[in-house]
């Protein structure tokens, strides 16, 4: 008698409800819940899905089914989604493969606390751009789009080019804005060395195209910008002339994997390139650099600049990669790859070989036509490229406002850093570690206090 009462009462309740414009919205692709179902309970019933008649909105419904005081509740059937993992097959064929080669941007897990139980892929080592990926699509930023990055390198082998030239089969034209060359003007601004396309394809390799590997900021918009020639070298000149442009095409960061030598110990030195520094902060560009390939102090220029983001690199295990400046100047540091500086840390998981490396499908072969992975590369280079992909990121996610300041993107990277010992590889240490390990989901999940 009860279920006969409670379903002559759904249907008389529902039939009160007008059909509105409302109803029409709703549809089989509503990411948030089931389409034409609710879930009902009366007093000291069951709960009951209840299918509504074509043209009555599920919120209308639910609405009016709560105004009954014998309704317990009223609810959409909400729907659950699986975080996406991208189906990229890295050097392999198997879809989601790509996670056994890039450490890199896999969660911590429960190597340090943040499950209670081992996860297929883990990495001590790693930025979470999983759940980062997860956060963003939710957001309607999927891959941050929105954010437009500047690369200053050795260009991107981003276009095709007769007689031999070939874009990397893992981008796309479209990711590309206009970028320029100012080591020989004129030109394309694309890459004859490999060290460009690696950076780029971390920063915006294409993700969930079922081939290759997988880049941070996927749908991010790239602006190559060539300030190094082909064996690796840029002049002062041409770099600040390079920041300028980037900035003022619409640059929202600005990766810059170099460094000036030693000798180079100050912006006196480098006029041109912190005064380009300067008017990118001004107009709220994120400047990020590599800390420099030794074991010294402090971090090399245009890292150690102000109002740069010096990044130096971490091993797989979490542990201060051999060759990586510390001290003034080192702001965070991000996946690098090579061995641990001090041969007593990590190891955490015999999937990754213990001097694992940053791979990236690039050039090999030295032709410009033909595309690999090249053994990997290592360095503060691809620890920059990390934090420059999680600052488009965190621009991207809105979780600083539409328009945050390089400030604010800085404070939120620092504030959101894995800097407990007890996740990382070795003992923190500010002075080898900034702030510490960039975490890409913690970084765009809230605002941090104090930014």
């Amino acid at each position: 008698m009860r279920t006969l009462i409670a379903t002559f009462m759904l249907a008389a309740l529902v039939a009160l409800v007008p059909a509105g414009p409302a109803a029409a919205a709703e549809s089989p692709d509503s990411p948030a819940f089931a389409p034409g179902e609710l879930l009902v309970r009366f007093d000291g019933g069951r709960e009951r899905l209840l299918e509504l008649p074509q043209g009555v909105a599920v919120g209308d419904a639910a609405r009016a089914l709560r105004t009954n005081p014998a309704v317990t509740y009223a609810n959409p059937n909400y729907l659950a989604h699986a975080s996406a993992v991208p189906n990229d097959p890295g050097l392999g064929t198997v879809p989601g493969d790509w996670r056994r080669t890039q450490w890199n941007f896999l969660p911590c897990g429960s190597l340090c606390g943040q499950s209670t139980i081992p996860l297929p892929f883990e990495a001590r080592g790693g930025v979470n751009a999983i759940d980062a990926w997860d956060i963003l699509k939710q957001r309607g930023r999927p891959g941050a789009k929105g954010a437009v990055v500047a690369i200053l390198d050795t260009g991107v082998a981003y276009m095709s080019q007769r007689p031999g030239y070939r874009k990397s089969p893992d981008f796309l034209s479209s990711q590309f804005l206009p970028g320029r060359n100012f080591v020989k003007k004129g030109t394309k601004p694309l890459d004859h060395d490999g060290h460009g396309t690696h950076i780029a394809g971390t920063i915006a390799a294409r993700t969930g195209n079922n081939f290759s590997l997988t880049g941070l900021a996927s749908r991010a918009k790239i602006i190559p910008v060539q300030v190094l020639d082909a064996q690796g070298l840029g002049t002062a000149r041409d770099i600040g002339q390079g920041i300028r442009f980037a900035v003022r095409n619409g640059a929202q960061v600005i990766n810059m994997s170099f460094e000036f030598s030693a000798a180079v110990n100050s912006c006196a030195k480098i006029k041109s390139v912190c005064s380009a520094i300067r008017f990118a902060t001004k107009r709220r560009a994120v400047v990020v650099s590599a800390a420099g390939n030794e074991n010294a102090e402090p971090v090399a220029l245009p890292a150690g600049a102000p109002n740069v983001i010096g990044v130096g690199r971490v091993t797989k295990d979490g542990c201060l990669a051999s060759e990586s400046r510390t001290g003034a100047g080192l702001d965070l540091v991000a996946p690098g790859g090579g061995i641990p500086l001090s041969l007593s840390c990590g190891n955490d998981d015999p999937l990754f070989s213990r001097a694992a490396t940053i791979i990236q499908l690039t050039f090999v072969g030295g032709n410009f036509r033909e595309f690999g992975y090249p053994g990997g590369y290592e360095g503060t280079s691809m620890a920059a490229a990390h934090v420059s992909g999680v600052a488009a990121m965190v621009i991207a996610s809105g979780v600083l406002g539409a328009h945050p300041s390089p400030a604010a993107v800085e404070c939120q990277l620092k504030a959101t850093a894995r800097h407990d010992s007890a996740q990382l590889g070795q003992t923190y240490d500010p002075r080898l570690f900034g702030g510490g390990l960039v975490d890409a989901a913690a970084a765009v999940t809230a605002r941090a206090p104090g930014c």
